[in-house]
């Protein structure tokens, strides 16, 4: 989703504006941040939005004064060395479940802030996949299926099942992989207008091995939204490479939901309506989250 809030402005820019001497571009400040019950803050982004006719494809923001409000603290975040536009705390910022923190952004003469409330804390109460049960504390390896049938991958994948978040918005699911070594990688295509879905097969030498293509779904790749029950399947589409690979369940805020909708239902991220971002763009949102470790081969 990294790359989901870099081109903020370049559609409602071009749609509301029919010539260059309409209007005069002013930029606003884009925020992306998530915070997760009970872990350490990774960074928050801050960037600014672009007009049409400026080709550097990206404005991370710098020299910005961002702080987090909440754990009864102000806490100021400092430019990630190396990393313009990723604000970290100097000590390590852990947001708690059912806490409000708001985030506040000073810059180019403009101040954003949003607010998000944190989900109760989940966990996995089993996991289950091929009709076995599996462990909640090590590593299970499974099989992958065949990617060049749209049958076998159809087929039920891990099915999670996790406690209920009660100031949860909704939940969602993630297939993540974290092995360094990236085995036989697959890349996923949506066709803008019928939201089908290409699943793209790459060999070790990076040639495409197959493609296979499916009706439109909502899970298209790393995460799945919209569950409102606290069980349900990881799609084996949402995985992306062989080896070590996450599942979790996610407990998601009103921030992060209305997000997730203008995505899929609108198409749109210019709707202030479903961003929460008082000042500016972007998102700012909280999500509680339970996670097990797979092998696949």
């Amino acid at each position: 989703m990294k790359r989901l809030l870099i081109y903020l402005l370049l559609a409602a820019l071009a749609s509301g504006c029919t010539s260059t001497n309409d209007i005069a571009f002013t930029p606003q400040i884009v925020v992306q941040g998530f915070l997760y019950a009970n872990e350490p803050l990774d960074s928050i982004v801050i960037r600014e939005t672009e007009s049409v006719f400026d080709t550097s494809q990206d404005k991370p923001l710098s020299s910005a004064f961002v702080t987090i409000i909440g754990n009864d603290a102000v806490d100021t975040l400092h430019e990630r060395a190396g990393y313009r536009g990723q604000y970290v705390t100097s000590s390590p910022f852990i947001p708690r479940s059912r806490k409000s923190y708001t985030l506040r952004v000073e810059a180019i003469g403009q101040i954003a802030t949003s607010t998000t409330t944190v989900p109760d804390s989940i966990h996995l109460d089993s996991a289950a996949a091929y009709g076995r049960l599996l462990s909640l504390t090590k590593t299970d390896t499974l099989h992958y299926p065949d990617a060049r049938s749209i049958d076998s991958l159809n087929q039920p994948g891990i099915h999670l099942y996790w406690s209920k978040s009660a100031n949860a918005a909704g939940y969602g699911l993630e297939a993540l992989c974290v092995d360094t070594a990236r085995h036989s990688r697959y890349t996923y295509k949506i066709d803008p207008i019928t939201g089908d879905t290409t699943v793209i097969r790459y060999d070790s030498g990076g040639r495409i091995d197959s493609k296979v293509t499916f009706n439109d779904t909502t899970a298209t790749g790393r995460y799945r939204f919209f569950i409102l029950s606290e069980n349900e399947y990881v799609s084996w589409m949402q995985f992306q490479f062989y080896g070590s690979n996450v599942v979790r369940a996610l407990a998601i805020d009103k921030n992060f939901q209305d997000f997730i909708l203008g995505l899929y239902i609108s198409r749109s991220q210019f709707n202030n309506n479903t961003l929460h971002v008082q000042g500016g763009l972007g998102v700012f949102g909280s999500a509680a989250r339970a996670t097990k470790t797979v092998f696949l081969e």
